[in-house]
């Protein structure tokens, strides 16, 4: 047994690792998920098409690509995940969750001539709260994998919007053009940006964005979130 693997190996007996979706303790060669969970990942890309929803959905908003990596449903694996990455002050969750997904992602082409990632803002507020942005962590984690760079200074979020799920469409749309602020137009003018977000539930978050971006001159959009709803 080499020096690290036995230091991992003491390290995991004195401090063990759980599980995160589960709770069974890790093996040594496990990080956050244990290998049954991992396996029991709904993932989206497995069974997602050309004609899928979410391409049909931003077929008309100028979005060329809508890229997931797996589903989410309430109390799933996936939940879990996204929960602890949110509100368990856990960044380095996102790191690892994008560059697992990365992995099986690159193979089909879903970053292919995308030039600049542009995760989704958070408040201020949330923020301070949370003390890192989630879509953030993702989206480093994904330029750790591909080599991109990440702009966060672009498009600022200047309205705290709530939950909306309990409003209509339209209603979703109107709230959405007033939630961000595109600052910086000349670092994504004639390039091709993936937006990218933990997860699409509504697709209010991404419309307002992609309504602030439509303008920019020979701009190209792709969104990425790493979990997407199921209905």
């Amino acid at each position: 047994m080499s020096a690290a693997l036995l230091l991992k190996s003491l390290s995991d007996l004195l401090f063990p690792r759980h599980c995160v979706a589960c709770g069974q303790r890790l093996s040594v060669g496990e990080q956050h998920l244990c290998a049954a969970c991992l396996l029991r990942l709904a993932r989206v890309h497995a069974d997602w098409t050309d004609t899928s929803r979410a391409e049909q959905w931003f077929a008309c908003r100028e979005v060329e690509r809508v890229v997931g990596f797996a589903w989410f449903k309430h109390d799933s694996i996936t939940a879990r995940l996204i929960h602890r990455l949110k509100y368990g002050a856990r960044p380095e969750l996102g790191l690892w969750m994008v560059r697992m997904a990365a992995q099986e992602l690159l193979p089909t082409g879903a970053f292919e001539g995308v030039e600049v990632l542009l995760p989704v803002p958070l408040s201020r507020k949330r923020h301070r709260q949370r003390g890192y942005n989630q879509a953030e962590k993702i989206a480093l984690g994904i330029g750790m994998a591909t080599g991109l760079p990440v702009c966060t200074d672009a498009v600022q979020r200047v309205v705290h919007a709530e939950s909306q799920t309990r409003f209509g469409r339209e209603q979703r749309m109107e709230n959405a053009a007033h939630v961000f602020k595109l600052v910086d137009a000349s670092q994504l003018e004639g390039r091709h940006v993936m937006l990218v977000d933990d997860v699409m539930t509504t697709g209010t978050t991404m419309d307002g964005m992609v309504e602030q971006l439509r303008g920019v001159p020979g701009i190209r959009i792709t969104i990425f979130a790493w979990a997407w709803t199921t209905d």
